[in-house]
């Protein structure tokens, strides 16, 4: 039997993969999606007030479809205003689930200071949070000590067909640049690789010895490109919560490296030999096994990531 999920997505453009992801794993657990989407500022050229303004009218509209399927949920997968997206819920949409992707924001961002967890802390038990790492459990638990949380497994799209992998060593980073980003790290990985073409895209990045930097945003019709030409994308983290980029390479079959003790661990599984720690000697050595991996591996990477996220969001 299935039961209509209602998902507001108010970053139209920023989530539009993550959502579809979403949506695909909700229909694989036998739920009913239901989308209300629109655009952030940056997309739509609108002010931030007109944004918040549809958020405030998406969640009325979430309101009066509730009423007309009972038993449905609704799942908002961004906070506009961070923690203080929970008070609204409280009073617009209760009982709704807000999904906090970064419990500590890895850019600067508004509704996760001091005075935005105090106020949310009001609602207690009745504030319901989605976090998609046991890291983002554990930082979202400190700031919301008595708030509902559960942790779910990133959403993922059904695996691609085996791709055709590049010739040439190709080790590529994707995503925007933060403070978070190991750039030592980096240097010493084009310096053990002189062979390797290594690549940085996304906005805002530095100069980086060894790489070529294209400082841009990447927009959606040219990432999955990108991660397709790729023999290896890293994940160059410090601190990071989950990698939206990360659960695309899986989908696509490129292979993917990170660090250790992150959430990587839970979309690998059983491969932690594609997990480095700290030492460029270790990520030198999961860089190999990388380009090493088979296409049946990879698939089977993909296959049971996919089904652990339909049977844990069946569950919620």
């Amino acid at each position: 039997m299935t039961r209509r999920t209602l998902v507001i997505n108010p970053l139209g453009g920023a989530l539009l993969h993550y959502r579809s992801e979403l949506v695909s794993v909700l229909r694989e657990s036998l739920q009913d999606p239901l989308v209300l989407e629109f655009d952030e500022p940056s997309v739509s050229r609108e002010s931030r007030y007109r944004w918040v303004s549809k958020y405030m009218k998406a969640l009325v509209m979430a309101r009066l479809r509730q009423r007309r399927a009972r038993g449905s949920t609704a799942i908002i997968t961004w906070p506009v205003l961070g923690y203080l997206d929970l008070l609204l819920m409280a009073f617009v949409l209760p009982g709704s689930w807000l999904t906090v992707h970064d419990p500590v924001p890895l850019v600067r961002s508004i509704g996760y200071g001091r005075l935005a967890r105090a106020a949310a802390r009001v609602l207690g038990h009745r504030a319901r949070i989605i976090v998609l790492s046991q890291q983002a459990f554990d930082e979202a638990r400190r700031a919301l000590p008595r708030a509902t949380i559960r942790v779910l497994p990133h959403p993922i799209l059904e695996p691609e067909l085996p791709r055709q992998r590049p010739e040439q060593a190709v080790l590529r980073v994707l995503g925007q640049y933060k403070a978070d980003r190991d750039i030592d790290l980096l240097r010493s990985i084009a310096a053990d690789h002189p062979a390797a073409l290594c690549t940085i895209t996304g906005r805002g990045w530095p100069d980086v010895v060894g790489w070529d930097v294209d400082n841009r945003f990447v927009p959606e019709s040219e990432l999955d490109d990108l991660i397709r030409s790729a023999s290896v994308v890293l994940i160059p983290y410090r601190r990071f919560f989950q990698s939206g980029v990360a659960v695309r390479c899986v989908e696509i079959g490129t292979p993917v490296v990170g660090p250790s003790g992150s959430s990587l661990s839970d979309l690998l599984g059983t491969r932690a030999d594609l997990l480095a720690e700290s030492t460029p000697t270790d990520w030198r050595r999961a860089i190999r096994a990388a380009i090493e991996i088979s296409e049946h591996d990879m698939i089977s990477i993909s296959d049971q990531a996919r089904s652990r996220a339909a049977c844990e969001w069946a569950a919620m």
